[in-house]
């Protein structure tokens, strides 16, 4: 299930000349979501495992990160290793309570996909805590 969950973060993230930042698009929490996805993009794009995993993760996919061998940071560096130039663009958010879901579209040349990433609230900025 990890390996599913890396595979977006280095899909969907680790792009190179992106057309923008979407989160513009949204106001109030539904921008604060979209901003959480467009600064994992950019972490994942300057290859900062660290960040990636300190600053936007939810702490329940943190320790099941940290459960396999070299933990978060080594399993989110592997994923990244061999990213293709994508483009990543946040199309919908939605909010219900501590938890929201946004909708992700990731472009690389013919190749669009859209995924779901879950988002949860954790100490006062929107975690990542599922791909897809």
């Amino acid at each position: 299930m990890c390996t599913l969950l890396l595979a977006v973060v280095a899909a969907g993230c680790a792009q190179a000349g992106s057309s923008g930042d979407s989160s513009t698009h949204f106001k109030g929490q539904q921008h604060d979501v979209a901003a959480t996805v467009e600064d994992l993009q950019s972490a994942a794009s300057k290859h900062d495992e660290g960040q990636v995993c300190s600053q936007l993760l939810a702490k329940q996919l943190v320790d099941r990160l940290d459960a396999m061998p070299g933990g978060c940071q080594a399993e989110v560096k592997a994923a990244l290793k061999d990213t293709d130039t994508t483009d990543l663009t946040v199309e919908a958010v939605t909010i219900n309570g501590g938890d929201a879901t946004a909708r992700v579209k990731t472009e690389n040349g013919s190749k669009d996909k859209t995924t779901t990433l879950q988002l949860a609230k954790e100490a006062g900025r929107w975690k990542v805590s599922s791909f897809g």
